[in-house]
């Protein structure tokens, strides 16, 4: 007969098994509820609208008389298990120098990340302001009572965007596919450089009188509004959309507005009740001076048809047969299926250099600084030697690009050409989508290939804060968007 002791002493062996089994099972399913999506994504946006009267802005307006559109500043958070990335697009003409860096630092530090993974592009309309407290500095002084405001105000945004951000945090949803379509833009672009017959270089401006001028070719564009649509299962929870060209039809009466371009976009958000975003490309020489005459009706038709180039790319499965050939889907990311590596911020310095000749001469524009001398000579002179300063002191700007499997996002900083845009979709491989945005830290205004310092005629080398640049501009974009093997510089990536 068993002896019922020996009984009671082999269970526990197999109760322990039995427990420990239990536990491992239980561990396992905590891991795996707790597991994060590959990738969260979550919108935010701020009413960054200037105050109507002598406001805190520089540039196209310093100067508000009445708002016709409240400006956003828009957003996307994308978090990568522990790594946060922020991507925001503005409704200003332009934020420069410490002012970009203002309010891209509270951004990141409300978003737990670092500047360098923050990018701010303006979308240049020129109804809207331009910030640059190293500008407004040198034409008021340090102890200006403009130089306070124009900081309290810059101030003010970040606080309300860090605020908006901290929000955002807690409403992140995961994002399961992303789809890259583009659609082709009829009648908005033109470049702004019409060759003439002597080879010089007529001025095609956002809007010109001269006929002949202004009925001359498009010239070289981007044709395609690109647009990334981030899904939750089948539910589109984001839209960004690209396109390269200058984004204003007026300016110069002191109104404020998103002009065109958020026009169209706040016309499709409305439509559709997805989050919308516009970014403006590599529009340095790029215009709508072709098909623009500065009225109520120009500016509704710019409208309509980035609107509807807009409607197609969004809803390609859907573009009748006449549009088809205009509209397509270039790609499809199941980023369920994405590793970590997979998904990658970088940046590439784009060391601009000390302009120094004609109106760039420091003794000419020490002297142009003088109280006496007419204000526009003198803001002028303050842009230029704002960014050229800083220039002298080392700094060096940055282009970034985010990473999601074969989609590369690109942030320019300044006003870069549109050969720039062509050239980084050129070299990049040929199953990459590329989306370029620029008007990122806007010090440097306009950098173009090197042939505009010794062209006769044109208008953007006489805003052109830096040197000839184009080798150093193709060897960040090549950095950035070839996939081989990172070089130790002048890449630097997660």
């Amino acid at each position: 007969m068993n002896d019922p002791g020996s009984t009671r002493e082999s269970s526990p062996p197999m109760s322990c098994r039995m427990r420990l089994s239990l536990v491992i099972w239980m561990v396992t399913c905590s891991v795996a509820t707790a597991a994060e999506p590959p990738l969260q994504v979550a919108t935010f946006r701020v009413d960054v609208t200037p105050p109507i009267g002598d406001g805190p802005c520089v540039g196209c307006m310093p100067k508000v008389m009445s708002v016709e559109h409240s400006l956003e500043l828009r957003g996307v958070i994308l978090k990568a298990d522990s790594r946060t990335f922020v991507i925001s697009a503005i409704d200003y003409c332009g934020i420069c120098n410490t002012s970009d860096e203002t309010i891209r630092e509270a951004m990141a530090r409300a978003a737990g990340t670092t500047r360098e993974r923050v990018a701010l592009q303006s979308l240049h309309q020129h109804s809207a302001p331009i910030l640059d407290a190293d500008a407004v500095r040198l034409l008021h002084g340090e102890k200006s009572q403009q130089l306070a405001q124009h900081v309290k105000f810059t101030d003010d945004i970040a606080s309300r965007t860090a605020t908006a951000v901290e929000a955002a945090l807690k409403q992140l949803k995961p994002v399961t596919r992303i789809v890259g379509t583009r659609a082709k833009v009829d009648r908005v672009a033109s470049n702004r450089r019409v060759p003439q017959p002597d080879g010089s270089i007529a001025v095609r401006a956002s809007f010109t009188r001269e006929v002949t001028v202004r009925e001359a070719p498009e010239g070289l564009i981007d044709p395609w509004l690109r647009t990334l649509t981030f899904f939750d299962s089948e539910r589109p929870l984001v839209q960004l959309h690209y396109y390269a060209t200058h984004p204003q039809t007026f300016y110069g009466d002191a109104r404020v507005s998103w002009d065109c371009v958020g026009m169209a976009r706040e016309r499709l958000e409305k439509a559709t009740g997805t989050f919308q975003t516009y970014f403006t490309g590599c529009g340095g020489n790029v215009t709508v001076g072709k098909y623009n005459d500065a009225t109520p009706a120009a500016r509704e038709q710019l409208a309509t048809r980035l609107l509807d180039a807009m409607r197609r790319s969004t809803d390609v499965g859907k573009a009748d047969a006449a549009k088809g050939a205009s509209a397509e889907r270039v790609i499809d990311v199941d980023v369920t299926r994405l590793k970590d590596s997979d998904i990658a911020w970088a940046t590439a310095p784009i060391p601009f250099t000390v302009r120094a000749d004609g109106p760039f001469n420091p003794e000419l524009l020490k002297k142009q600084l003088a109280p006496d001398v007419p204000f526009q000579t003198r803001l002028t002179a303050a842009m230029y030697s704002g960014f050229l300063n800083r220039l002298r002191d080392g700094y060096v700007a940055q282009a970034s690009r985010l990473r999601i499997g074969d989609i590369d996002l690109l942030h320019l900083p300044g006003e870069p050409f549109v050969e720039f845009q062509l050239f980084a979709q050129q070299t990049a491989p040929q199953s990459s989508f590329v989306c370029v945005a620029g008007y990122g830290e806007c010090g440097v205004w306009y950098y173009g290939p090197d042939c505009i310092y010794t062209d006769r005629g044109g208008y953007e080398q006489t805003w052109s804060v830096t040197g000839p640049c184009q080798p150093k501009v193709e060897a960040a974009l090549r950095s950035l968007v070839e996939r081989k093997a990172l070089p130790a510089n002048p890449i630097r990536s997660d």
